[in-house]
């Protein structure tokens, strides 16, 4: 092979392992999302249970017995549920 054929297919292995490697990033971002999301969207209804229902009674017994607060528990998952 003449030097010219040479230098040709040193730049075509350059730009077939920058290919190889853009691929490989947008592949680990997307796989990396894939992971992120279901916590992201956890935290997000933990954040929306806190901020509809912050003033439910910690007491178990007392929630079970009061029916306005467990309404107001309902509406709660119902809003952060949207």
């Amino acid at each position: 092979m003449n030097e010219a054929a040479l230098k040709g297919a040193g730049e075509e292995a350059w730009r077939w392992a920058i290919g190889v490697a853009i691929v490989a990033l947008a592949v680990g971002g997307v796989v990396a999302a894939i992971f992120v999301m279901p916590r992201a969207v956890e935290a997000n209804h933990r954040a929306c249970m806190a901020a509809y229902a912050s003033d439910l009674h910690t007491d178990l017994a007392a929630f079970a017995q009061d029916p306005a607060w467990q309404a107001q528990y309902v509406e709660a998952i119902a809003a952060c549920a949207r």
